[in-house]
């Protein structure tokens, strides 16, 4: 993550994009619906101190049924070189906006980070189909390589066009 530009989907009080934030991304851009923004700017605030002075973090309002287009972030690279969704995944009428979001944001050299759980079976089925048809690479990171136990429906993907 470090020096690189990152872009979180549904990022709710934006943990996840604040940690990467802090682990040295040198752009992050929290982004969920119009809702979650108050809380998840107070959080940018109360862990602004931990930042590096040139990094930049932000909120945004992206909702996947209508996402906007990528310049509107104003990357200063074209597209996110990092995507992160964490546990986005819990019925199966987000599955397809949120492929088509990621296919919108992503190119062939993003990497996409995915924690998910498996919590409904049709969800779960929409999604890896969804991942295996719009990525040419859909990897489960071993847990035990990062030092997780965790129960069989929780796992950490990452995916490549």
């Amino acid at each position: 993550m470090k020096c690189k530009t990152v872009l979180e989907l549904g990022s709710g009080t934006g943990f996840v994009g604040i940690a990467a934030s802090i682990l040295g991304a040198r752009e992050t851009i929290l982004t969920d619906l119009e809702y979650t923004l108050d809380l998840m700017n107070q959080n940018i605030s109360l862990n602004q101190n931990l930042l590096q002075p040139c990094t930049k973090l932000k909120s945004m309002v992206c909702d996947w049924f209508d996402p906007l287009h990528i310049s509107l972030f104003e990357f200063s690279s074209t597209n996110p070189e990092v995507i992160l969704v964490a546990d986005c995944v819990w019925i199966a009428e987000l599955v397809d906006p949120l492929i088509n979001t990621l296919g919108k944001y992503c190119n062939k050299n993003t990497e996409v980070i995915i924690s998910y759980q498996q919590r409904g079976k049709s969800a779960h089925e929409k999604f890896w189909k969804g991942l295996e048809q719009l990525f040419s690479s859909v990897d489960i990171i071993e847990t035990g390589e990062i030092g997780l136990n965790k129960p069989e429906s929780l796992s950490l993907i990452t995916c490549r066009k």
